[in-house]
């Protein structure tokens, strides 16, 4: 049922955003936590705006990681004790991939110590936006995703109500710098099967959800060829994973962490995925213009 459920996924229906815009050539990087290092498993959300752009070449990087904060605390990995070593992994990566776009979806993690953990975490984001400005990049920032009901979660309201308050925070901190602010708080899907707990998304609800992360970014509902668009979905799930294995080998203690003066002659075989990549790219390229047709 890709990108067939529409708006009815909302809560309430408001008027849509100001579209963001995106252009030929945008590099596009995904900063987040596990909503958005999950989607690359799924690519529905990627395929859709691919789908939606097939007059133009973007290319898309995600570099989200599961748990993490605007901080950086989760992919801190061995360093999880030393915040500029933690923040770093997500500021060096982002501008080594020279992004002209940059997804950021933070807040989720955050929002569990409530009203009291605001401070911290708009500190946190003024400082990341603040490492982030030598890209030059234009810049989008997500709201939460609100959780629902589920077996294991049956009243949401309660951590809904803490996440309303990171979402009000997003968007001011986006009005204030002059960003995009996309609103994924309002996406609300009533069904226990989108999602494992109540928090994460499974496929299902990456599915159901692509046309109200598209109408976050103030894109409307398009008619698109189902089989066509699935193509590229399959493709980006493809890519995604050449891309995963290169930026995050499951030996990288050996290759570059501090366990490197063992197997650290070996980290060249990193780039090695380029190709690869490249290739992945090439086929989504092909694809997006067979949209066209």
């Amino acid at each position: 049922m890709f990108l067939s459920a529409a708006l009815a996924l909302f809560v309430a229906q408001p008027a849509a955003p100001k579209a963001f815009e995106f252009k030929d050539g945008d590099r596009v990087v995904w900063l987040g936590s596990t909503l958005v290092e999950r989607e690359q498993r799924y690519g529905y959300w990627e395929a859709a705006l691919i789908a939606a752009n097939p007059d133009k070449n973007i290319t898309f990087r995600n570099l989200g990681w599961s748990g993490d904060t605007v901080h950086g605390e989760a992919r801190g990995r061995f360093d999880f004790n030393n915040p500029a070593a933690c923040f770093k992994q997500i500021v060096e990566p982002t501008l080594a991939l020279k992004p002209t776009v940059i997804f950021i979806s933070y807040g989720t993690n955050e929002a569990f110590a409530g009203k009291d953990g605001l401070p911290k975490f708009e500190r946190g984001m003024e400082k990341l936006l603040g490492a982030l400005k030598p890209a030059n990049a234009r810049i989008v920032l997500f709201s939460p995703m609100r959780f629902f009901k589920s077996a294991s979660l049956p009243d949401p309201k309660p951590m809904n109500e803490k996440l309303a308050l990171y979402r009000e925070s997003i968007r001011e901190l986006a009005t204030k710098h002059g960003h995009t602010f996309a609103d994924l708080y309002q996406i609300h899907p009533d069904f226990s099967n989108f999602s494992d707990n109540g928090m994460h998304l499974n496929e299902k609800g990456y599915d159901q959800t692509a046309t109200g992360f598209r109408f976050a970014l103030g894109h409307e509902e398009a008619r698109l060829s189902t089989e066509k668009v699935e193509a590229i979905r399959k493709a980006v799930i493809a890519k995604n994973e050449q891309f995963f294995n290169k930026w995050r080998p499951q030996n990288e203690t050996y290759l570059t962490g501090f366990r490197k003066h063992e197997q650290g002659r070996n980290a060249k075989e990193m780039a090695e995925f380029d190709p690869f990549i490249a290739k992945g790219e090439e086929e989504i390229a092909n694809l997006r213009k067979e949209l066209k047709k």
